[in-house]
């Protein structure tokens, strides 16, 4: 089995269905996956299959990175249309070529989910997993790094333009929200 699968079950269970077409049959940008498990229980995990075989570019160091990106969910509200948001998203980073970096935000671009205020995504390491989770090394020259996509409000969203992610972390480990309940309150 593949090593960096194996890491992926590892941590997340392991793989009960994936996906490499849409809806309407075409092909997705990278295969997506679900897991059995999530970082608690009650919840599951969705990743990006594939997308660290392009290298990507930090905007800001300009430094070659590999990523896959993931989802974490309670696993009683189902698939939702969450592989289709792993595959958007991994669209936008191989057409820019550009790797999403901790703090960056997607949107708001409307509700994420069905009566949900979420409509922006926020890219940071998988805080609720172990550290030995953010990356996995596949030789001297590449190490994939695992970003996490968080739903949050507009509100946070602008609260994190003007104020930077770190004073966003930092009033998110002061609140403590429940970042995988996609219902949840704006913490701004």
């Amino acid at each position: 089995m593949d090593k960096f699968i194996q890491f992926l079950e590892d941590y997340l269970g392991t793989i009960e269905c994936g996906w490499t077409n849409d809806d309407r049959g075409e092909r997705l940008p990278v295969q997506i996956a679900k897991y059995s498990k999530g970082p608690y229980s009650g919840t599951k995990t969705f990743s990006t299959l594939g997308l660290n075989k392009v290298s990507l570019t930090s905007y800001v160091s300009g430094k070659q990175i590999w990523q896959e990106l993931i989802f974490v969910s309670y696993s009683n509200i189902g698939n939702l249309n969450i592989p289709a948001l792993l595959a958007q998203v991994s669209q936008m980073a191989l057409d820019s070529r550009k790797a999403f970096l901790r703090g960056d935000v997607i949107g708001p671009n409307g509700p994420i989910f069905d009566d949900s205020n979420l409509e922006a995504l926020y890219v940071t390491i998988p805080g609720y997993f172990p550290d030995s989770f953010d990356a996995f090394k596949v030789d001297d020259k590449k190490t994939i790094i695992m970003a996490w996509l968080i739903p949050i409000t507009s509100k946070e969203a602008e609260f994190i333009r003007q104020n930077g992610w770190e004073e966003f972390e930092d009033k998110l480990e002061e609140l403590d929200p429940d970042l995988i309940d996609i219902k949840r309150e704006s913490i701004i």
